[in-house]
C-alpha cells in the first residue's frame, strides 16, 4: 500500500531540487516494483516526472525505468545506486496523470506501482538499445580521458550500441555515460534510443519522391513523368500503376532522379470497420433538446458532479450524447466515451466514427493488438485523437485536453475490475478524472444503478427521456409461469408460448434473440446414483460442461479436464449433465428450428479480436435469425428487425445470495426486453420464470423503473446498504483453512477494538468474518469481513490505515476490494 511520506510527486520546477527520484522498474521475475536513485548532478535539472531513465539493477546490468516521486531522504541501511542516464527528455506521463494515479492507489488500497502497471504500458517504451554515432570527424576542443577514449573508438557516421561501446572501452558505466553526455552537448556525437526488438516497433512505409528528370533516358521518362504530377506517392502504389519493378525504381534513385524515404505508419484498430462517408446528424426531438439544454448548461459552467441521463430504452440517449461531443469538439477540448465490453465499445466506436471520422476517433480496449495500441498510445500522447472509446481500462490512456467523460450504460458490472489489483471501478476513476480537468460527467443508463439514481436525484443533477426516439412504442411482455408448463408435461427448457412466437417470427423474416446468462452446455455433471456432483479440483464449484469442445471448463480457475467415464464417488456410469447454458441452448434451439441460421454470441465465442464485430454485423445484415447469447446481447444492439426477445431462465440473476442481486436481475430483463420493436414493427418479449410475482420481475415487465427503484431503495436504507453507506470487503485466503479463518477472527477482533475505543460502532458496521459464498478457489480457503462505512472519507480513511498497519504470515493473503460489485 501506498505509504511513503518522504516521496512527493511535486514537479522540481518549482526550482526545488531534490536529490533522490523514486523509479518504477519492470524486472522479468520481480514484476513492477519501485526503487530510489541518487539523482546526478548534471542530470538535475533536466529530471521531471514522467521520464525514461536508465538505472543500474544488481546483476541485470542496466535496466529501464520510469521517474514516479522524489525525496532528500532515504533510509540509512540503504545506499542508492545513481542514474545513469535520461533515456528521453520527453516525459512519458505527466505530474497530473502520476497525481491521477496516486489517488487510485490511496483510495483502493493497494500499491503505486500495482496501479501504474496497470496504466502505463511499459513494454512499449522498453528503450534497452541506445545507438551512438560519431558526426564530426575532428574534435576541436580539449577533452578527458574517458571522453577522448570513446571519441576515438568511435567511427565516423557508424552506429554502434551503447552497450558495445562501453564493453570495448572498458570504462565504468557511470564514468561512461557523463562522457557520452559531454560528447553529445559538444555535438561531437549523436545519441538515438532505438525500441527493444521484443517491443512493437514503429511500423514505416516506404515512398518516392520525384528530384528531377534531366538527362533521363525515354522509359524513365515515363515514369517520372508520371512521378511529377503526383510529387510523391506510396512506393508500391507506384509500381502497380505503372507496372514496373523495384529494379527500376532503384535505378531511378541511383541516378538521381528520385529519392526513397519512409513514412511511419498509424496502425489504426478502427481501419476493420470499413467506414467511407459520413453521417448525418439527425434532428433531435423535443425531449432530446432538453436534456442537451439541461447538460449544455452544466457544462458551460464547469460543473463536475455526475449527470445522470436516464432514459427508457431506445430514447435516443447515443444522439444527446453525440451532439454534446460535437458542442465540445468546437471548443477545441477532447472526449473520453466509455463503454462497459468490448463489443459495446466496438460498435460505439463504429458510430462516432461515421459521425465524427475515422481519424479522429481512437478505440482502446485489451483486445486491440499491441501495435495498434502503441500507435494509439503515441498519437494520445502527441493530442492527436479528440475522441477515445473503449472499455473500463480506457479511462487510464493518456488523452488529454478532456472536455467531456461519457459512461453508457453506467450501471454494468464491467465497469468494476475485481482481479488483479487495483480493484477500481472506472465510473469512480472517471469521476476523479473530470475533477483534475474541470470537465462533464454525464453516465447514461435505461435502468440506472440505484446508488447513482439516488445522488442525481439528490443534487439536480438526474436528466430523463421517457419516450422512445419517433415515438415507437414498448415491446409487449409477457410473463410465462413454468410451472404451469411443468404441469402440462412440457419439461422442456421452452414454453410452447416461446416455441410458436419464434416460429411465427421466423415465417415473417423477422429475427429473434435468446437469452440465457450462463455459458456452456451443462451447468452441473451429477451422478444419478450416489448425487455426487463432478467439482473443480482447485474451486469449491460444479464444473460446467462445454459440448463443442468436449471439455469440462471451471469458470473461475479455467481448470479443464475430460468428462469422468464413472463417478469417481462410487464407481456407476449413470453420470449426466443437468442445467442449461448457451450451448445447450443453441443444441435444442439448431434441433427446433433446423432451417433457421442460428448463432450464439458469448465470451467462449470471442476468440479473435473482431469475433464480436463480425456475429454482430451477420446479424445486423440480417444473416443470422436468432441469435443467442449471455448478457452481452442484452445492452447497445439497435437492430429494427429484432422483433422478439425470450428470456430462457429470468430467475438466474435473482437467485444469488447479494444485496445487489434484484437490482442486476432487474436491470438485465429491462436491458433485453429493449431490444425488441426498435423499429417500425411492434416488439413481443417472453419472460419465463418459475416466479412469476416476484416485483423485481413485475416491474421489468412494465419497463417500470420509478416502482422498482421506490421498493429497493426502502430495502437498502433499513438494512445500510449503498447509497446509506460504502461497502468494504477483506478476503482472507489461505491453503489451510484453519490459518485463514483465525486471521480473519484477529483481524475482526483488532478492529472492532480500534472502532469501539473511538465509538463510532454505530458508524463503521464489521460484519463477519464468515466463510465466502465460493468457499474454496484455486485451493485457498476464503474467509469474507464487510464493513460497512456510514463516515463517508472519514471512515474510508480509518479502514486504509489501519489495513496498511496489518502484518500477515507468507501463507495468508490478503485482498481489499473497495466499493464491490457483489460480496460472493
Amino acid at each position: 500500500m501506498l505509504n511513503n511520506p518522504e516521496t512527493h510527486v511535486d514537479n522540481i520546477n518549482t526550482g526545488i531540487l531534490y536529490k533522490y527520484a523514486l523509479t518504477l522498474v519492470d524486472i522479468a521475475g520481480l514484476g513492477t516494483r519501485t526503487f530510489s536513485y541518487l539523482i546526478p548532478d548534471e542530470l538535475q535539472q533536466d529530471m521531471k516526472i514522467g521520464l525514461p531513465v536508465l538505472v543500474p539493477f544488481g546483476t541485470k546490468g542496466l535496466v529501464n525505468a520510469f521517474v514516479v516521486g522524489f525525496s532528500n531522504y532515504l533510509d540509512s541501511n540503504i545506499k542508492a545506486k545513481s542514474i545513469v542516464e535520461i533515456l528521453d527528455k520527453r516525459p512519458v506521463f505527466s505530474l497530473e496523470y502520476l497525481k491521477l494515479l496516486e489517488w487510485v492507489a490511496n483510495y483502493y488500497c493497494c500499491d503505486l506501482a500495482a496501479v501504474l502497471a496497470l496504466a502505463v504500458p511499459m513494454k512499449f517504451f522498453k528503450q534497452n538499445k541506445r545507438n551512438i554515432t560519431k558526426i564530426e570527424y575532428d574534435a576541436t576542443i580539449k577533452l578527458s580521458k574517458e571522453e577522448e577514449t570513446i571519441f576515438n573508438f568511435l567511427k565516423l557516421d557508424t552506429p554502434n550500441s551503447a552497450s558495445y561501446v562501453q564493453k570495448h572501452v572498458k570504462i565504468p558505466y557511470s564514468k561512461f555515460y557523463r562522457a557520452v553526455r559531454k560528447l553529445e552537448k559538444f555535438n561531437l556525437i549523436k545519441i538515438e534510443n532505438i525500441l527493444d526488438e521484443n517491443t512493437q516497433k514503429t511500423q514505416y512505409e516506404k515512398y518516392i519522391k520525384f528530384i528531377h528528370k534531366d538527362g533521363a533516358t525515354k522509359p524513365q521518362l515515363r515514369l517520372l513523368d508520371g512521378l511529377e504530377k503526383e510529387k510523391q506517392v506510396k512506393l508500391i502504389d507506384f509500381e502497380k500503376d505503372f507496372g514496373t519493378s523495384r529494379v527500376t525504381t532503384k535505378k531511378l534513385v541511383e541516378k538521381g532522379f528520385a529519392e526513397f524515404f519512409d513514412v511511419e505508419v498509424y496502425r489504426n484498430p478502427l481501419n476493420i470497420l470499413k467506414i467511407s462517408n459520413k453521417e448525418i446528424a439527425p434532428e433531435l426531438n423535443e425531449e432530446q433538446n432538453s436534456a442537451f439544454s439541461f447538460i449544455e448548461s452544466k457544462i458551460d459552467n464547469h460543473e463536475t458532479s455526475p449527470i445522470l441521463l436516464y432514459g427508457v430504452t431506445a430514447s435516443g440517449k447515443t444522439e444527446v450524447y453525440f451532439k454534446l461531443i460535437d458542442k465540445v469538439l468546437k471548443q477545441g477540448k477532447n472526449v473520453l466515451f466509455l463503454a462497459p465490453e468490448i463489443a459495446l465499445a466496438s460498435q460505439l466506436t463504429r458510430r462516432l466514427a461515421k459521425r465524427f471520422g475515422i481519424n479522429d476517433v481512437a478505440i482502446w480496449h485489451s483486445s486491440i493488438s499491441d501495435g495498434e495500441r502503441y500507435d494509439v498510445w503515441q498519437k494520445l500522447r502527441n493530442n492527436e485523437i479528440k475522441i477515445l472509446a473503449g472499455a473500463r481500462s480506457a479511462v487510464f490512456a493518456p488523452l488529454q485536453n478532456i472536455g467531456l467523460i461519457i459512461i453508457d450504460e453506467e450501471h454494468e458490472a464491467s465497469y468494476k475490475q475485481t482481479s488483479p489489483a487495483p480493484r477500481y471501478n472506472a465510473k469512480t476513476v472517471a469521476s476523479k478524472l473530470a475533477e483534475f480537468y474541470n470537465s462533464a460527467l454525464i453516465l447514461g443508463s435505461a435502468t440506472p444503478d440505484v446508488q447513482t439514481y439516488y445522488f442525481a436525484k439528490n443534487t439536480n443533477n438526474l436528466v430523463t427521456l421517457t419516450k422512445r426516439f419517433n415515438d415507437a412504442p414498448m415491446a409487449k411482455v409477457s410473463i410465462i409461469d413454468m410451472r404451469d408448463e411443468f404441469i402440462k408435461q412440457n419439461k422442456s427448457i421452452f414454453s410452447r408460448t416461446l416455441i410458436r412466437a419464434i416460429d411465427d417470427n421466423l415465417s415473417e423474416n423477422k429475427q429473434t434473440m435468446l437469452l440465457m446468462n450462463r455459458r456452456g452446455f451443462s451447468t452441473q455433471i451429477l451422478c444419478k446414483n450416489c448425487g455426487e456432483i463432478i467439482e473443480c479440483p482447485n474451486c469449491s464449484i460444479p464444473m460446467i460442461w462445454h459440448e463443442a469442445e468436449k471439455i469440462l471448463k471451471c469458470h473461475w480457475c479455467n481448470h479443464q479436464g475430460p468428462m469422468p467415464a464413472v463417478c469417481p464417488k462410487c464407481g456407476s456410469d449413470a453420470i449426466r449433465g443437468y442445467g442449461i447454458g448457451t450451448q445447450r441452448v443453441e443444441s435444442i434451439v439448431q434441433k427446433l428450428f433446423p432451417d433457421a441460421r442460428i448463432d450464439r454470441l458469448d465470451s467462449d465465442v470471442l476468440t479473435t479480436k473482431s469475433g464480436h464485430i463480425d456475429i454482430l454485423d451477420k446479424f445486423s445484415n440480417g444473416e443470422i435469425d436468432i441469435l443467442i447469447g449471455t448478457q452481452m446481447i442484452a445492452k447497445g444492439l439497435d437492430n429494427p428487425n429484432v422483433t422478439l426477445v425470450g428470456v430462457i431462465n429470468s430467475d438466474s440473476s435473482f437467485n444469488l445470495p447479494d444485496y445487489r442481486s434484484s437490482e442486476r436481475g432487474f436491470q438485465l430483463l429491462t436491458q433485453v426486453a429493449g431490444r425488441a420493436g426498435r423499429g417500425e414493427f411492434s416488439g413481443k418479449v417472453f419472460f419465463q420464470t418459475y416466479n412469476p410475482d416476484f416485483y423485481a420481475i413485475e416491474t421489468a415487465k412494465e419497463q417500470d423503473y420509478s416502482s422498482f427503484y421506490s421498493e429497493e431503495i426502502d430495502s437498502r436504507s433499513a438494512f445500510d446498504y449503498p447509497p446509506f453507506s460504502q461497502i468494504l470487503k477483506i478476503v482472507i485466503s489461505s491453503e489451510n483453512n484453519f490459518r485463514a479463518e483465525k486471521s480473519a477472527q484477529e483481524i475482526v477482533l483488532r478492529l472492532n477494538t480500534i472502532i469501539d475505543k473511538h465509538g463510532i460502532s454505530e458508524r463503521l458496521i464489521v460484519l463477519g468474518p464468515s466463510s465466502c459464498i465460493l468457499e474454496r478457489i484455486n485451493n485457498e480457503y476464503r474467509f469474507q469481513i464487510l464493513i460497512k462505512n456510514k463516515m463517508d472519507k472519514k471512515g474510508h480513511f480509518f479502514i486504509s490505515s489501519f489495513l496498511q498497519k496489518i502484518k500477515l504470515p507468507q501463507d495468508i493473503k490478503l485482498v481489499v476490494d473497495i466499493d464491490p460489485i457483489d460480496i460472493l
